[in-house]
């Protein structure tokens, strides 16, 4: 019988101890019925309110084999993956999120402004408008609206496309520098809290 398995990067558990293969991992199997070899338990969390946990492909391994002894276990997905428990089920505050999001929105919104004001105010961004003026139609502009106001549309023209975002739409089916970013930090976080559990599991 040959069983195939693809590990997750992480799984969360609320209360619930047993982790089975079915939890931690997506399994294809023939010559064995799928569900007996899902529900192969496969680690139990120690009591306690919360902790993180490393277990490794090698640990899930030894568990099928431990039910299904003549079973060829190919390993598809992760190495590691990180349990992370917690006996608490934090309820969402739709009126402490909707605070948060207006903050990071003022905070985000006066940063950026300031932020491109000063980068402007550094490279003497006003005085090179004026020469432009100058120089399309050779005489002096203390204030060259026509190309300033055309900068300032094109200035928020090229964010909005950067960022492949305009509201709720995306421009493009890419993923934006900020799901990028995201998607970094949570992959550095799963590498950090991994290394934890190692350090706590050699302890």
């Amino acid at each position: 019988m040959d069983i195939f398995i693809e590990p997750i990067k992480k799984f969360s558990s609320n209360r619930r101890k047993l982790i089975l293969l079915k939890d931690i991992a997506d399994v294809f199997c023939t010559g064995v019925s799928a569900e007996k070899v899902k529900n192969i338990q496969i680690f139990k969390i120690p009591d306690g309110t919360y902790g993180i946990y490393k277990i490794s492909a090698i640990d899930i391994i030894k568990a099928i084999i431990a039910e299904f002894p003549d079973a060829n276990v190919t390993n598809l997905g992760e190495q590691e993956v990180l349990i992370q428990f917690d006996t608490e089920v934090k309820k969402e505050n739709r009126l402490l999120t909707t605070i948060k999001v207006a903050a990071i929105v003022v905070v985000l919104f006066f940063g950026t402004s300031t932020a491109i004001m000063s980068f402007h105010a550094d490279g003497e961004v006003p005085k090179i408008m004026k020469g432009y003026y100058k120089m399309f139609f050779d005489e002096e502009n203390e204030k060259p609206y026509v190309m300033e106001i055309p900068y300032s549309i094109g200035l928020a023209v090229g964010i909005v496309i950067f960022f492949n975002h305009f509201g709720k739409k995306m421009l493009t089916t890419d993923p934006t520098p900020i799901e990028v970013q995201m998607t970094t930090y949570e992959e550095e976080v799963i590498k950090n809290q991994l290394s934890i559990a190692s350090k706590k599991g050699e302890e």
